[in-house]
């Protein structure tokens, strides 16, 4: 991806890094305007000769979708032009199918994809893929040696391939399946299962993502000052203030008198400590309504975060 002030940038991948004579790959090139352009702009890809061009397409903003396609040589581009004035912060999206051609061995082939306006067209984007095309199958290999130069096997052998390749590619990544910040969205619920956690649907994708990473560490802080201020910090995205209540008037002398039911100092509220969260007023139709039920999804995860014999108090204050 280009970067920087230019007024274009521009992004070109393909549907799959490696493939096999017969498959279809697709380009997917995506443009974007950094500035207005009143000229519009020229976008072009280059297909290899080792893929065939097939169906192409623009997105609704291009407008008409069908581009042109030029040879020049051995070299072929597919072009589309935007001709209308563009507006700053405008999107295009464009989409190449193509099929691979018959290939007697392995060989890399690049496609680029080049952006240039035309009011500045010293004013270029431009981004270049690599596609590894294998003439036989991976499956090939395992065969012995009198098999592998057969060419029928090879094709033969690459149906089965394509068959298995997806769930070959999950084992692959079963990995990522354990991670909280790669696993699919729809397997959170399954991987909190593991760490004995429940999920608060209510709260976003990265939050449950953010408290399903900590949630081993923080079972061993359960309880403490400093494990209440992580799951605050998650649930509500401030840093919560938590206020310890010791004895006040401390003091030691020959005053003091020790033995049972006498505690040092005056106003003491053992096991007791007071939760201040200051967080901007609740959005809504109801704001008073949206403040209670914020209120009570906060006491409820200090009553399960807290020591059993504590109390504490819950006091919201308006953000500064």
């Amino acid at each position: 991806m280009n970067a920087g002030d230019t007024p274009l940038t521009i992004a070109h991948v393909a549907s799959a890094g490696r493939c096999y004579p017969g498959e279809t790959m697709t380009l997917f090139t995506r443009v974007d305007a950094n500035a207005s352009l009143p000229g519009g702009f020229a976008v072009q890809v280059s297909v290899p000769e080792t893929l065939s061009v097939g169906t192409a397409r623009a997105s609704a903003s291009h407008g008409e979708g069908l581009p042109d396609l030029l040879v020049v040589g051995a070299a072929r581009y597919l072009l589309w032009t935007v001709a209308r004035p563009v507006a700053a912060g405008e999107r295009f999206d464009y989409v190449a199918e193509a099929k691979v051609a018959p290939a007697d061995h392995d060989l890399p082939v690049e496609s680029t994809a080049l952006a240039t306006s035309k009011d500045e067209p010293a004013a270029r984007a431009q981004e270049t893929l690599t596609i590894q095309v294998e003439a036989q199958g991976r499956y090939v290999q395992h065969l012995p040696a009198l098999y592998q130069t057969d060419e029928l096997m090879g094709r033969f052998l690459m149906l089965f391939e394509s068959f298995w390749a997806p769930i070959d590619r999950q084992i692959s990544d079963l990995h990522y399946y354990f991670d909280p910040k790669m696993t699919p969205p729809e397997a959170l619920g399954w991987l909190s299962a593991w760490v004995d956690l429940e999920l608060d649907h209510r709260l976003s994708e990265r939050q449950q993502r953010q408290l399903l990473g900590m949630a081993a560490a923080h079972y061993r802080r359960r309880g403490s000052r400093q494990g209440l201020v992580e799951i605050l910090q998650v649930y509500t995205g401030v840093t919560p203030t938590i206020i310890e209540h010791t004895a006040r008037n401390f003091r030691l002398g020959p005053d003091a008198r020790l033995g049972p039911n006498i505690a040092l100092g005056s106003s003491n509220q053992p096991h007791a400590f007071t939760v201040v969260l200051r967080l901007p007023p609740p959005a809504g139709p109801d704001p008073e309504k949206a403040r209670r039920e914020q209120e009570r999804q906060i006491a409820a995860i200090i009553e399960s975060e807290k020591p059993a014999h504590t109390v504490y108090t819950l006091r919201i204050e308006p953000a500064a």
